[in-house]
């Protein structure tokens, strides 16, 4: 069976609510973790991934937190998702073949090996045609409050 990893699901749901809850703003990873029922100690985990890929960003001190380090319509699924485990590939051999962990002794007269490459090429361009905007409009579609619209509702 072919999934995700947790790892990048936190990531995804990590940086889209930055994305959707906190747009050009800091927010605390506790408070990122209780929105997406993730712990606050697996967020930091991943963030820390994603800051060694420039995705995210750290700010200390009382106003401090996570932001994105870059626009959220630049952040693709797709590189969430290499940043944090790194590209997909549907089989072992499909990576580097100058790796010797990774070497196959029928890696040149295999004829299922294109089939693995051009699936893990087509999921990936997938990926990577999807970003943090989309997910905030699909948010949006859903009738997921963010949390400056809850804030707001708190004082009407």
């Amino acid at each position: 069976m072919l999934r995700v990893s947790a790892d990048c699901d936190c990531g995804v749901l990590s940086l889209f609510d930055l994305a959707y809850h906190s747009p050009g703003s800091p927010a605390k990873s506790k408070e990122i973790a209780h929105r997406q029922t993730l712990s606050k100690g697996y967020v930091e985990q991943v963030f820390q991934k994603l800051k060694r890929a420039h995705l995210v960003k750290s700010d200390r001190g009382p106003t401090g937190g996570y932001s994105l380090a870059k626009s959220y319509d630049g952040i693709s699924i797709g590189e969430i998702i290499r940043a944090v485990d790194g590209p997909i590939e549907l089989v072992f051999c499909v990576g580097d073949s100058d790796k010797p962990e990774l070497s196959c002794e029928r890696i040149h007269a295999c004829v299922t090996r294109g089939v693995w490459m051009a699936g893990s090429g087509v999921l990936m361009r997938f990926f990577d045609s999807v970003t943090l905007v989309d997910l905030c409009d699909k948010a949006r579609e859903q009738g997921i409050q963010s949390a400056s619209e809850q804030e707001l509702m708190y004082y009407i």
